[in-house]
């Protein structure tokens, strides 16, 4: 017998509750004990031992963010954090999700941020993603590349 959670999964790929993606993971781990240890709140991660973020419903399809957590500043200004390997930078299928990402950040005043690897074989990650974002027309606070 299949519980919703299963049926969310099978249906909607992007709403898993733990990244399945071993790169992705490393870099999710990453920033999740970044942002814990200087002191963020609120913190949800698509990670074993973690609250999920919240499904985000769109027009089109659904998806989970990354990642999610509130600042320290007076506002605890939220984020909503991605992280993207190299084989996602021209993936058509990561249009929807992004701009749902990004609709969802100006919905919540919350920043929305990105995650590259530092290096690939093929080269820098980031400036071929931020294209991308540019030509999509998103509004990105800021690109961390680890």
């Amino acid at each position: 017998m299949e519980t919703n959670s299963e049926k969310e999964v099978l249906f909607n790929p992007g709403c898993e509750s733990v990244v399945d993606d071993e790169e992705r993971r490393r870099l999710l781990w990453l920033m999740a004990e970044y942002f814990r240890t200087i002191g963020y709140s609120d913190i949800k991660a698509r990670l074993p031992g973690f609250m999920p973020p919240p499904v985000l419903s769109g027009t089109i399809e659904d998806h989970r963010p990354d990642f999610t957590c509130r600042q320290s500043d007076s506002a605890r200004t939220p984020i909503i954090l991605e992280i993207v390997t190299p084989g996602m930078v021209d993936d058509p299928t990561a249009e929807n999700r992004w701009s749902l990402l990004a609709s969802a950040a100006k919905l919540y005043n919350a920043e929305l941020h990105f995650v590259v690897p530092k290096w690939s074989i093929n080269g820098p990650v980031d400036p071929a993603l931020k294209r991308r974002l540019s030509r999509m027309e998103l509004t990105v606070n800021r690109v961390w590349t680890v």
